[in-house]
């Protein structure tokens, strides 16, 4: 898990081999306005059968800050049975921000399950209405809807703690947009 929200340029690149019956779990967010670049580079190799990879990566951006998503999954000739997936949203707050996602997927294998999604948009405006209709100021409804987008990268840090200070980290920095 990785919340990526410092500096002016931030990056986090991961490479890593899954053997036979491994698993990989990544949840990540990037975060940042300005002219700010995050970036989450992954490399994920599937080198034998029956590994289990799952990359889910949040984006939110304001300003000119730009998120990038940089992710491979390799499957070797012999990793069969190899379950990998990948998804990416992006969310920008303002004209101006960007959010880049290149998944890529080498599959070598005949018998396996791989995936890749990607999505970029804006708060949803009719549940900032809908909201607002209910009687919640602007600031609440716009912190409610941040907050679930990124909270869901943390619903499998085990240690509920630990998962708050996840959470904590992405909110204290977009804390300042409400």
């Amino acid at each position: 898990f990785a919340v990526n929200a410092a500096g002016a340029l931030g990056r986090v690149e991961l490479e890593v081999t899954l053997g036979e019956g491994a698993r990989f779990t990544l949840g990540a967010v990037t975060l940042g306005g300005g002219d700010s670049v995050r970036e989450i580079v992954t490399r994920v190799t599937h080198a034998a059968p029956g590994g289990t990879s799952e990359q889910v990566v949040r984006a939110v951006h304001w300003g000119q800050g730009a998120g990038n998503f940089l992710g491979t999954v390799a499957v070797a000739r012999g990793a069969q049975k190899t379950d990998a997936a990948q998804s990416f949203k992006g969310l920008l707050l303002e004209r101006g921000a960007a959010a880049h996602a290149v998944p890529q997927l080498e599959i070598y294998a005949d018998d396996v399950k791989c995936a890749h999604g990607a999505t970029v948009g804006e708060l949803d405006k009719q549940a900032l209405f809908y909201m607002a209709s209910r009687g919640m100021d602007p600031a609440t409804a716009k912190t409610l809807l941040l907050k679930a987008f990124v909270a869901g990268v943390f619903d499998d840090v085990a240690q509920d703690d630990l998962r708050e200070r996840f959470e904590a980290a992405a909110l204290a920095k977009l804390g300042t947009l409400v």
